[in-house]
Order: C-alpha cells, then structure tokens, then sequence
C-alpha cells in the first residue's frame, strides 16, 4: 500500500463502495466547487474515488429532473443557440461512434440532453434506423422531440428503461453522464439487458488520473464517482462485459478523457475479484496531489481555455 497523507483518516462507515462493496475508504476531500460540502474519498481496496455520502435515488431523481441543467448551465428551458454550442463538444465522440454506424441501427443514448448527439448520429444514418434518447430533465426532453424530431423519453434510466423491450438496441452511448449516476454497477446492469448480444456500450467520463482542472473545481456534487483506467475496466468485467477498449483521450488538456467500449459478448461470464487489477489509495492520493500542483505551476488554467477556444472554433 501507498503512503496515506498524515492528515488524511482511514473510515470504515458511511455508504460501501459501488465497485467492490468495501466499506474503507480514505478521506481525500471535504470540498467540492464553488466550496460546496462535499467529502470524496478513495476505496482502500479497489482505489475507486467516490463522494461518500451519496444522495439517496429520491433525492438525485430530484436533482436531475428539476435542477442540474439550470445550477450546472444556466439552461433550464433551451434553445436552438446551446443546441449549437453543444456540437463542438461532441464532435470526437460521434467520430468514435461511427464505425458502429449501420443501416437499421438500433441507438440508445442515456442522459441525452438537448439531443446534439443523438441528433447527429441519426442525421449521420439518414434517418435509417432507431434513435432513442433518455433524458431526466423535462424541459430538454421536450426541446429533442419538439425542435429536433427525436424519440425521447423523460426520466432517469430506472424509470424509463421498463419500457423497453430486452436486447433491443445495438449501441448504447453514455457520454459524460456515467459519473452522476449513483450505482454505475446498476447501470451497467441495465444496460447489459438492453442490449443485442454482440451490441457495444460506449462510455466516456472525466479521467481522475488527469482531472484537468484545480481539484478544488474538479470535484463536485453533481459527479459522484470518478474513474481510472482500471476502475472502468473493472465494472465492465464485474458486470459480465466484453473490455474491446479503454483508453485516455486528450480534450482541453492531455489525457483528461476516458473512454470505454464494452461489448455484450453471450460466451463472457462475470468476472471472480482475483483477476481485477486494483489501484492503490493512497498511490491515487499521492498523484492527485502532484497533479493539482503540476496544475498550479504550469499556468495550466491558461492553455485549458485556449485549447477549448479553439475546439469550438474547429
């Protein structure tokens, strides 16, 4: 094990880990942005960095249906001009999309938001096939199916996912939507029973091994776990998924993106906890200390945004 900080504590309370189901955990932080009251820690088995305590399903039900795009984005009732400042953003993600592009495609994409994606992947099929969004926030669902014509559902995956019929989408996509979820274990579970066999998830999430901000911004209550490589990696295979890739992606900054391609192979059995490769607490403590000072003494701050002026340019 790592060394732990000397004026960090190790708990054996609260809520377990979704992960592994470890009840210790490490105390990294007990803020979050905007100096909110928000305690992450680190899993003192399998190193997954989390919020503990989470909301409970009501109260982040709540959140997502009435609050989050309003707190988040100044956006409660959307329009055609952030339906376009969303492009950008999804650009690479649709190119990553595209060889799973076919026609008569089946797509789900959960936490669709004002639909850019969605809206993109369907214009890039000619409209040849399938293209479900599923969306918390009323006001955005409807903005999808009144000004973009798309077939949207209102509510969170568990209240929205009965309508469907088992194994019947080929691709479904969660792009930056994983980490405010409050079990991905569930999730992944879900998922996996609506998809064909051979059908692929994608999944792409803030990468905690290079958060690319101050940690002080990174870390906050909308975003309830954050993943590594081998943290993603290893809820594909407890949930009984085919890994065909996980990789760090550059965004604003190097690495600052995770992505994930699982595949819902029918030979594939859940995985036995002695295979996982594990990171270590206090190791992740350690690096995201180094990297929030790296962050500070490299003016990181400054090529952030002009990377992104230039990625809503392009």
């Amino acid at each position: 094990m790592g060394n732990i900080p000397n004026n960090e504590t190790i708990q054996s309370h609260g809520q377990v880990c979704d992960l592994c189901g470890c009840a210790s955990y490490q105390v990294f932080a007990t803020k979050g942005r905007w100096g909110s009251v928000l305690t992450t820690v680190i899993c003192q088995e399998c190193g997954l960095v989390y919020s503990n305590p989470r909301p409970t399903a009501e109260e982040n039900a709540e959140f997502y249906h009435k609050k989050y795009w309003g707190l988040y984005k100044g956006q409660s009732a959307p329009d055609e001009r952030f339906f376009n400042r969303r492009i950008p953003k999804i650009r690479s993600m649709l190119g990553m999309l595209r060889p799973f592009l076919k026609e008569g495609v089946s797509v789900l994409e959960i936490g669709c938001g004002v639909g850019a994606l969605l809206w993109s992947l369907k214009q890039s099929c000619d409209g040849k096939g399938n293209f479900v969004g599923i969306e918390p926030h009323e006001g955005h669902a409807r903005f999808c199916r009144d000004s973009k014509e798309l077939d949207v559902h209102a509510g969170l995956l568990d209240e929205v996912a009965p309508k469907f019929e088992p194994k019947s989408f080929d691709l479904v996509v969660m792009n930056h939507v994983l980490e405010h979820t409050i079990s991905p274990t569930e999730v992944f579970t879900m998922v996996k029973s609506l998809l064909r066999p051979g059908g692929h998830f994608v999944v792409e999430v803030p990468n905690i091994q290079a958060p690319g901000s101050r940690l002080s911004h990174f870390f906050h209550v909308a975003h309830h776990f954050n993943f590594s490589p081998r943290t993603l990696q290893r809820l594909g295979m407890k949930t009984g998924f085919k890994i065909n890739r996980i990789e760090e992606l550059d965004g604003d900054l190097e690495r600052v993106r995770l992505l994930g391609v699982f595949e819902n192979h029918p030979k594939v059995e859940l995985d036995v906890p002695h295979r996982f490769i594990r990171d270590d607490a206090g190791e992740r403590a350690i690096a995201l200390q180094k990297y929030d000072q790296w962050y500070w003494f490299t003016l990181a701050s400054i090529r952030k945004k002009f990377t992104h002026w230039l990625l809503q340019r392009g």
